[in-house]
């Protein structure tokens, strides 16, 4: 009598264990169903919306570090204009940073609008930078 007892408790406790787990992988892949990320628990609408503001910050990060390396390349070389021109692009790389941090804060804080204009003026300043540096010694 005492085994079918013990038979009895354990397949009512396996049916709830088995109810329980049932309940968990719903609950698990419900936001996945849904379009939701569970890991991140972002949806891809909402990550798709801050692609816009990323990309303009990383090809402004790019035209940064190309600025850069034009600058770098031409220093090295002993083809810049002048001191004075080095001196103004050296400038001009440190603006560009700074907006480049503005930029990557106002990200965070959801200004979208502020990021556009804070890289629109990194592209400029980089384009700048490469023009002058690429201006030889007279």
């Amino acid at each position: 009598m005492r085994v079918n007892q013990a038979k009895n408790i354990l397949g009512m406790n396996m049916r709830v264990a088995s109810f329980y787990l049932a309940g968990i992988l719903f609950l698990s892949f419900l936001p996945w169903i849904l379009g939701g990320t569970p890991v991140y628990g972002v949806s891809p609408v909402a990550s798709q919306e801050h692609e816009g503001p990323r990309d303009l910050i990383y090809q402004a990060s790019q035209a940064t570090e190309q600025a850069w390396e034009e600058f770098h390349a031409a220093a090295i070389g002993g083809t810049l204009a002048s001191p004075a021109v080095q001196s103004s692009i050296e400038r001009q790389l440190h603006e560009a940073r700074a907006l480049l941090m503005e930029a990557r804060k106002a990200e965070r804080d959801n200004q979208f609008d502020v990021v556009n204009t804070l890289t629109q003026k990194i592209m400029q300043i980089t384009q700048n930078i490469v023009q002058a540096s690429r201006e030889k010694k007279q």
